[in-house]
């Protein structure tokens, strides 16, 4: 009698005897009061399910079972729209709403006071009155 430990079982994919992909091993499912053994997975609908082990055809690289299995369809699950309310401008505020630095006069420099200029190819202020970026 060949035995397979359960850290070689957790992580192997299961599959129908029709090569569809089930799941993946999650743990060994060992029952309470009596029943058999087997093995717990997570589907693809991220949800789990247990296998019995008399159900289990080959263990190998994967497992395969004797009999194809219909796992339930996961629950459907509804997404409600939510409002977005805006955020108000405030000076010197990051506006939540895109994420944008905003400031509701340009900033001034810090030598000479003049309102600076944002130069865009160079991604940053100037001021004309001194002639140098800051």
């Amino acid at each position: 009698m060949s035995m397979i430990p359960r850290g070689k079982l957790i992580g192997m994919q299961v599959y129908n005897p029709n090569g569809t992909f089930i799941g993946t091993v999650q743990d060994i499912a060992l029952p309470l009061g009596g029943g058999e053994m087997g093995i717990q997975i997570l589907t693809r609908a991220q949800t789990t399910y247990t296998i019995e082990w008399s159900k289990i055809s080959a263990v190998g690289d994967i497992i395969i079972l004797k009999e194809n299995i219909e796992l339930p369809a996961p629950a459907a699950t509804t997404v409600t729209p939510q409002t977005v309310t805006p955020v108000k401008e405030e000076k010197g505020k990051l506006d939540v709403i895109t994420g944008v630095f905003k400031r509701k006069e340009k900033p001034s420099c810090p030598t000479c006071g003049k309102p600076l200029t944002y130069i865009e190819q160079y991604k940053r202020w100037y001021c004309y009155n001194c002639s140098r970026y800051v």
